[in-house]
C-alpha cells in the first residue's frame, strides 16, 4: 500500500506540472459599455491581432465574438499626453480589494482545473484496471475531491467579492469630481485630458457577457455581467445600487430589497406597452425615505440597466441613469 501511494504523488506532480499551460481557448460573445466619459480609442487583443473597438457611454456596443485567451485585453495607442486623475483612497482601497479577489480567484480555478483533469486521468486507469483501487489511492481520491469542494467555496466567495468590489467601484466613479486641471504644454496650448482604457478580465467559463467599463486613475476595471439567455432578459430592468445605501423598489402589488452594491433583475408588473412606476425608497434611521420615482414603459423588444445613484447633499434623495437596450430586429423578427 506505501508503495502504491508513493507512486501516485510523482504521477500528481508530474500531471499538474505538465498541465498548467494546457488551458484550452475561450470562445465568448461580449457587448461592452463605459460607465462615465465614453472610450472612442479602444482595442481589444485576439491572439496576436489588435482590434478597434470603441465602446459608448449610452448604449451597449453591438455584440462582438472573441475566440483566444482566457484573459481578454483592452488598450489604447494614443499618443496625447496622459494625465491620470489621482485616485482617493477610497477608489484605492476598492481597486486592491478587486485585484485581491481576482488573483484569489485565477488561482483557485487554475488549481481546480488541475485537479479535475487529474482525477479524470486516474479514475481511467482505475476503469482500466477493472478493479478497485487500493485503499491508499482511495484515500488520496478522497483528499483530491475534497480539495475540489473547498475550492468551489473559495471560488464562490471570490466571485461575490468580485462583483461588489467593481460595483462600489462604480459607486465610487459616479461620486461628483473636482475639475482635472491639465498642465500646459510649453507654446500655450494644454494638452486635451486623456485616458486610457488598458484593462483585463480573466473569464473561466464560455459564454454571453455585459462588460461594463468603469475608470480609476490610469487605466480602467471591467465589471462581467452575466448575459446567458434567460438572466437579463428583454422586457426586464437589471437595478444597479450605487447609492451607498441600502433601497427598497415599491410597486403597487410588490417589493423588492437590493442592498448597497447589489443588483436585481425585476420584470415591469405590468402589460406590455403599459407604464409602471415603481417609488424608490432608501434606508433612513427610522426606516425608508422615498427617494426617486421610476416610471417605465413595458416593452418586450426593450430591456434597461437602471443605475441608481446618490445626489449630493441630499441624504435620501437618489437620480437614476438608464441605458436602454432593444432586441436587434433580426432576433425580434425570429420571436
Amino acid at each position: 500500500m506505501i508503495a502504491r501511494t508513493a507512486l501516485l504523488w510523482p504521477l500528481l506532480a508530474a500531471t499538474l506540472f505538465a498541465q498548467t499551460a494546457d488551458k484550452p481557448g475561450l470562445s465568448i460573445r461580449f457587448r461592452a459599455l463605459a460607465f462615465d466619459e465614453a472610450i472612442p480609442g479602444a482595442s481589444y487583443l485576439e491572439g496576436e491581432t489588435l482590434r478597434r473597438l470603441s465602446i459608448p457611454n449610452n448604449a451597449f456596443t453591438a455584440e462582438i465574438t472573441y475566440k483566444g485567451a482566457h484573459t481578454l485585453r483592452f488598450i489604447t495607442i494614443d499618443e496625447e499626453t496622459l494625465n491620470p486623475r489621482p485616485l482617493s483612497p477610497d477608489m484605492t482601497a476598492a481597486i486592491q480589494r478587486l485585484r485581491r479577489a481576482q488573483a484569489v480567484t485565477l488561482q483557485a480555478s487554475d488549481e481546480f482545473a488541475q485537479i479535475t483533469r487529474l482525477l479524470n486521468t486516474l479514475n481511467l486507469q482505475t476503469s482500466e484496471r477493472a478493479r478497485k483501487p487500493s485503499p491508499g489511492d482511495q484515500a488520496q481520491l478522497d483528499a483530491l475531491n475534497e480539495r475540489l469542494k473547498e475550492l468551489s467555496g473559495i471560488l464562490t466567495s471570490a466571485s461575490k467579492e468580485t462583483e461588489e468590489a467593481n460595483l462600489l467601484i462604480l459607486r465610487l466613479e459616479s461620486a461628483p469630481k473636482e475639475p482635472l486641471k491639465a498642465p500646459k504644454k510649453k507654446g500655450g496650448k494644454a494638452p486635451r485630458p486623456t485616458s486610457t482604457p488598458t484593462a483585463e478580465y480573466t473569464f473561466q467559463n464560455d459564454g454571453k457577457y455585459l462588460l461594463l467599463f468603469s475608470s480609476g486613475g490610469n487605466g480602467h476595471q471591467i465589471l462581467a455581467l452575466d448575459d446567458t439567455e434567460g438572466t437579463f432578459p428583454y422586457g426586464s430592468l437589471q437595478f444597479i445600487n450605487l447609492t451607498g445605501k441600502d433601497v427598497e423598489l415599491r410597486y403597487p402589488e410588490r417589493k423588492v430589497t437590493l442592498r448597497v452594491n447589489a443588483r436585481t433583475v425585476v420584470k415591469n408588473p405590468t402589460s406590455d406597452h403599459q407604464y409602471a412606476l415603481a417609488e424608490i425608497h432608501t434606508k433612513a434611521d427610522d426606516g425608508y425615505d422615498l427617494g426617486h420615482v421610476y416610471r417605465s414603459l413595458q416593452q418586450p423588444n426593450l430591456r434597461s440597466l437602471v443605475f441608481l445613484l446618490p445626489i449630493p447633499d441630499e441624504p435620501h434623495a437618489i437620480r437614476s441613469k438608464t441605458i436602454e437596450d432593444r432586441r436587434p430586429a433580426e432576433a425580434a423578427g425570429a420571436k
